[in-house]
């Protein structure tokens, strides 16, 4: 059982009336935008109940990591949740060159985020004693950190200003640029209030992650009402599931049959050779600028490996770019993006477009596109199979193509 820091979450708390209530509402593909994302992204906000409470005062939340059974594959966990200082501004004409001590607010101890574990969590640090900003009303109405920069300081040549508050790397609350504040509008999540605090955000393979709502490590706890004296008080957890886009369908795949009419010259791509040292054709298309089609392989072995599927495209570079955002759609993060593209850019007009990556699959080999109901605008000029590329020489002709009869309309 993960019993991590369940302490940290009563700190000052003088009552544990449960009269507040925090919503935990996990947002599934959601981007770091805040808006509906083609991957599997997800954003974790924290929403408080008003009239009761003076805001989030500390948070646990305990999704399924990659440690936990059924837990996701892979994942990533950034925590959001503003946190910073306001340092003496030493540039006014009224430093005296004293010393006068950092200011810190937000969530700056206790704080964590671990992708084993899955626990995500922040206390404002009461610690810091004079030199902590009480931030009130988090999860509960929208602001910029700075809106509670501190007082100036008595200098003895006169009141010293404090500099703009300074966010940690990743955390919203700072300058009005990206998704800020911390209490974001509803047009940039429109399934959480306005005002929620966003508690975290990440990406996922396999199983989605999801709040493990009996865990000892999610709960909540906010300001007192109105308190004067560092008063918390345990909350009371309300939770909710909203999925703000399923990914897109992937317009090209590789199935063991064909889904579309056949559009290889002659009825197949023929493939000559073995794992290591495979050779192809290249054929034209039966036709140019194809929306839809299919191309049945021969013969690529049943060994295991990737097939990676290289496309140029006809259309606007945002065309092209919603096809590069499909699950499937190879980035340069890929180990193998920088060699497709040094060894079949200069085989292809214009150079390779988009890249998919599909395992290998036994028996029948067969691609697929079709783009003609979600990229109206995307034809397919050239098209390529490359078994994967490790395995095998780029120099010379290797893995296996399809070419169409010329190029045209390429925007």
């Amino acid at each position: 059982m993960k019993k991590l820091w369940l302490g940290i979450i009563g700190l000052a708390a003088a009552s544990t009336t449960q009269a507040a209530i925090v919503t935990l509402t996990f947002s599934a593909h959601e981007g770091v935008n805040g808006l509906t994302a083609a991957t599997n992204s997800w954003a974790l906000y924290a929403t408080v109940s008003q009239g009761d409470n003076s805001g989030l005062f500390a948070y646990g939340v305990d999704l399924t990591g990659t440690g936990d059974a059924g837990g996701p594959t892979a994942l990533t966990i950034v925590n959001r949740t503003p946190t910073g200082t306001w340092d003496i501004d030493d540039t006014s004409a009224n430093y005296d060159g004293g010393v006068y001590n950092t200011k810190f607010g937000g969530f700056g101890t206790g704080r964590g985020a671990s992708t084993v574990t899955g626990v995500v969590s922040g206390v404002q640090d009461l610690a810091k004693d004079v030199d902590l900003v009480r931030i009130y009303n988090i999860g509960q109405v929208e602001h910029h950190m700075d809106d509670f920069r501190p007082a100036p300081a008595d200098g003895s040549l006169g009141p010293i200003p404090y500099k703009a508050y300074l966010g940690a790397s990743q955390t919203d609350g700072g300058p009005a640029t990206g998704q800020n504040p911390y209490g974001h509008p509803a047009t940039l999540s429109p399934t959480v209030p306005a005002g929620a605090v966003r508690i975290a955000s990440g990406t996922w393979t396999g199983t989605m992650p999801s709040i493990q709502t009996a865990s000892v490590n999610t709960k909540a706890s906010v300001w007192k009402l109105g308190t004067t004296t560092d008063q918390s008080e345990v909350a009371t957890l309300q939770f909710a599931f909203r999925d703000i886009g399923t990914p897109p369908a992937n317009d090209v795949t590789l199935g063991p049959t064909a889904t579309q009419p056949n559009v290889a010259t002659g009825g197949a791509i023929i493939v000559t050779g073995n794992n290591g040292s495979y050779s192809s054709e290249v054929d034209a298309l039966t036709a140019d600028n194809l929306q839809k089609g299919s191309g049945p392989i021969q013969t690529i072995g049943d060994e295991a490996g990737n097939i990676y599927i290289l496309l140029a495209l006809n259309g606007t570079p945002a065309d092209i770019a919603a096809v590069n955002a499909e699950p499937n759609a190879v980035t340069s993060a890929d180990s193998q993006f920088s060699l497709l593209h040094s060894g079949y850019d200069s085989r292809f007009t214009g150079g390779v477009d988009a890249i998919f990556k599909y395992p290998n699959i036994a028996g029948a080999k067969v691609v697929n596109f079709d783009f003609s109901a979600t990229h109206p605008g995307v034809s397919v000029d050239q098209v390529a199979a490359v078994p994967e590329p490790t395995t095998m020489s780029l120099l010379g002709v290797a893995g296996l193509g399809l070419l169409a009869r010329r190029r045209r309309n390429r925007a």
